[in-house]
C-alpha cells in the first residue's frame, strides 16, 4: 500500500520528529515524550475500531471523513479499517522497531 505523504498526518509526523531532534516540546504522556501525530494515530485506532466493528460513534459530532483526510486513507467499512491498521502498524514499526499485530 502506498501512503499519501502529503497528508496532514505525515506533515505533523515530520514536524514532531524535527521538534524532537531540536529538543522542542512534545506531548507528555505518562512521563514519556510523544508527538501529536502518534497520539492522533493511537486515539484514531480506538475511534475507528469502535465505528467500523461496533457501529458506535466515539462522540456525537465524530465523522469518518476528517479521519480519511487527515491520514490520507481511502475505503469504507472493513476496508477502511484494514488500510488504517496497515498505516498504524507500519508507523509503529518505523518508530519502535517492533511489529504490532491485531
Amino acid at each position: 500500500m502506498t501512503y499519501d505523504t502529503n497528508s496532514p498526518f505525515f506533515e505533523q509526523f515530520l514536524a514532531d520528529n524535527r521538534a524532537r531532534a531540536e529538543g522542542g516540546e512534545l506531548l507528555n504522556v505518562n512521563g514519556k515524550s510523544m508527538g501529536l501525530a502518534i497520539w492522533n494515530l493511537i486515539i484514531t485506532k480506538r475511534d475507528l475500531t469502535l465505528w467500523c466493528k461496533a457501529g458506535i460513534k466515539p462522540t456525537r459530532m465524530w465523522k469518518v471523513t476528517p479521519v480519511k483526510k487527515y491520514f490520507g486513507i481511502k475505503g469504507t467499512g472493513e476496508n477502511l479499517l484494514k488500510n488504517f491498521m496497515k498505516l498504524h502498524d507500519d508507523i509503529f514499526l518505523l518508530v519502535n522497531g517492533e511489529h504490532i499485530g491485531e
